[in-house]
């Protein structure tokens, strides 16, 4: 019995790991008062809480959390590359996110 509590544990546990590995995120304040009740990330990203962009101004996804213009921005995760290795430039900087985070490697 103590054994299936462990396995269910360790499952959930890496789980929730695989979640936070999967951008990095951060809270920003996006309220103007020409827009009330909204988060205004751009001239063109106008958002009501709940609703979410993908930007490729900057390659994330931003969801407006609240009304006084609380944002998540999800953005790439900042990874160092391998010992002596070099990130190349971005794929596609263009794509939609997460897919304009993919980058190459170059090892000498």
């Amino acid at each position: 019995m103590h054994y299936g509590n462990f396995w269910l544990c360790t499952g959930l546990l890496l789980l929730a790991a695989g979640q936070l590995t999967e951008a990095a995120t951060s809270l920003v304040s996006y309220h103007d008062d020409a827009h009330p009740g909204k988060c205004t990330a751009s001239e063109t990203d106008i958002l009501s809480p709940g609703e979410t962009t993908v930007t490729s101004k900057f390659c994330a996804k931003i969801t407006c959390e609240n009304e006084d213009g609380l944002a998540q921005i999800a953005g790439c995760i900042p990874q160092a590359p391998l010992a002596g290795c070099r990130w190349g430039p971005r794929l596609n900087k263009t794509a939609p996110y997460p897919e304009c985070c993919e980058r190459i490697q170059i090892c000498a």
